[in-house]
């Protein structure tokens, strides 16, 4: 949910593009030394980096069956193998320093070393916060994400990695492979841990591993307290997307507005629609279809219960973000901006030549309820040189072949198309076969029978009214 991608880099200070490469060269630093096993590169870790390793040292120490499972997969498997290597007095002789020197000189942290012919991950792009924090991008924006990476903090004067802000996403990816692999969590960490430990060590089940190195209560009630802040990143990535939008980056923009709109997830963001709505119609007129299809969602909303359809003024507002998204290739866009033009709705002259072009393109584009809404739209349209009843007619071909399974709205437009062909008992038939499953929406059945009134008396139908001002059922 907060991964959106960056179309164009907005000119920055002097100043800020020195602390960017300060922050891109801690990382280069920091992933040569880790790829190669060198503990030095404990150096470039953040303070609270240093106070997480203390926490995982005493995770391992005292760390009880009911809070190893709290701990994120990956560094669960890393307290198991302290366990497995270390006993209680080895590891109370290190800080947090010492331990992160140990974790990074066997390789159970830090950035895994390339596979051949590949380099080590680099920040594409650096996002600075504030004065003292930075949030990295570790490759270009896919499309749709950004590959948000690693938090770095200012201490000392110098840009320091927030190592524990990759760990959610590293136990996520945990359990995608294990998912993809069949595995169980358990079975995976399993795995991991015999890798960490190498093939020299007999790698004891975890079960064994679960009871803490010694029995503490003081400790283990500490650790509750010194519970590393794992999920706090993402408020630094809301934080990024903050000042990305204020940069006019598109899709930054989509993504805090639909989360400020929405409220969602609320550990992280505040409700402020009029904010979000006002991000997303930026994102929008910036040129982002997918912006446009949430704010035409947002305005065109009937979803509150009281039947009322959208007015006209929203239908107005919404319209230059439907085309947007229509000539972008939205199939559900496509398909409104023909329901606009062929109700003559948003301030458009009511055209069904037009209407007929867009939910053609919707049907090619993969509606489902195109070829239904364009059957009707040739069968109706009251507009009688834009009527075409006999191509109607030929287009409903597949669905008058699987009357049985149709719905009542698409049995009411298979008897528009046989009245406007001069069918009529055809016409009477498929109608009684409509009404009678319309009968949870009494103002759709009231017009119902009014064609069926019109097909009995030898008379065809034209939709000469609105139908985005009917109240909605």
């Amino acid at each position: 949910m907060l991964c959106f991608a960056l179309f164009a880099a907005p000119a920055f200070a002097a100043d800020e593009l020195a602390d960017m490469n300060a922050v891109s060269q801690a990382w280069d630093r920091y992933a040569q030394l880790s790829s190669r096993d060198d503990p030095a590169s404990a150096a470039l870790l953040a303070p609270s980096s240093l106070e997480y390793y203390l926490f995982l040292r005493d995770a391992a120490r005292a760390a009880s069956a009911d809070q190893m499972r709290r701990i994120p997969v990956s560094d669960r498997v890393i307290v198991y193998a302290l366990r497995a290597s270390h006993n209680d007095a080895q590891l109370a002789q290190l800080d947090g320093v010492g331990l992160a020197r140990l974790c990074l000189s066997r390789g159970w942290c830090g950035v895994a070393p390339p596979d051949e012919g590949e380099a080590l991950p680099s920040l594409s792009h650096v996002t600075l916060i504030g004065s003292d924090r930075a949030l990295g991008e570790l490759g270009p924006p896919t499309g749709t994400n950004f590959q948000f990476g690693p938090e770095f903090v200012r201490a000392d004067g110098a840009w320091k990695v927030v190592t524990e802000s990759l760990v959610n996403d590293e136990s996520i990816q945990i359990g995608l492979y294990a998912q993809q692999a069949g595995m169980s969590e358990a079975d995976m960490a399993q795995s991991l841990l015999a890798r960490l430990l190498g093939d020299d060590t007999d790698t004891p089940p975890l079960a064994s591993l679960e009871q803490p190195l010694q029995d503490d209560a003081a400790l283990r009630a500490g650790l509750n307290d010194r519970w590393p802040k794992y999920l706090a990143v993402y408020k630094t990535r809301v934080a990024a997307l903050e000042r990305k939008a204020e940069d006019g980056d598109s899709l930054a923009q989509l993504g805090l507005g639909a989360m400020l709109y929405t409220g969602q997830p609320s550990d992280w963001v505040v409700q402020d629609k009029a904010r979000g709505m006002k991000l997303l119609e930026t994102s929008s007129n910036g040129g982002n279809a997918t912006a446009s299809l949430l704010v035409v969602g947002a305005l065109l909303d009937t979803s509150d219960g009281k039947g009322k359809p959208p007015s006209a003024e929203r239908l107005t507002q919404a319209l230059p973000h439907v085309r947007r998204a229509a000539e972008s290739g939205q199939a559900n866009a496509m398909s409104m901006l023909s329901t606009l033009y062929f109700n003559g709705a948003a301030g458009l002259k009511r055209d069904c030549r037009q209407a007929d072009e867009w939910i053609a393109r919707a049907e090619d584009a993969g509606s489902q309820k195109a070829r239904n809404d364009r059957v009707w739209n040739l069968a109706v349209c009251p507009i009688p040189q834009q009527r075409d009843p006999a191509r109607a007619l030929t287009l409903a071909q597949r669905m008058i072949a699987d009357a049985d399974t149709l719905s009542g709205a698409e049995l009411d437009t298979l008897a528009a198309v046989y009245a406007a062909n001069g069918k009529f008992d055809e016409a009477v038939d498929f109608q009684n076969r409509a009404i009678a499953k319309f009968a949870d929406a009494p103002n759709t059945l009231q017009r119902a029978r009014a064609r069926l009134k019109a097909y009995s008396a030898r008379r065809d139908w034209v939709q000469d009214y609105n139908a985005l001002e009917l109240p909605i059922e």
